[in-house]
């Protein structure tokens, strides 16, 4: 639903105070819920591209935030840069 129609249906008619208390109810809403941030662990398998996240401790996990490698000479985490939105190029090209 488009603010517009929102606005349309609640009988208002300034675009500026519905959009401030749209944003209130979305603040609202957002201290709500409740915040849950889970680390897992997995070793890398030489020549494997891909990982699951089957893991039993990524229940209900709805957003990746960062992936690390540990460099066992450093002993540091390194960051892993995601790619989003790209075509995958392991797929058949005919």
């Amino acid at each position: 639903m488009k603010v517009k129609e929102f606005m349309e249906r609640v009988g208002s008619q300034s675009f500026g105070y519905t959009s401030a208390y749209l944003q209130d109810g979305f603040r609202e809403l957002n201290s709500m819920m409740e915040e849950s941030v889970k680390i897992a662990k997995t070793s890398i398998v030489k020549d494997q591209r891909f990982y699951g996240a089957d893991n039993t401790s990524l229940t209900g996990i709805t957003k990746l935030i960062d992936v690390s490698v540990l460099d066992e000479d450093t002993g540091e985490y390194i960051k892993i840069q995601r790619v989003q939105n790209v075509d995958s190029i392991d797929k058949d090209a005919t």
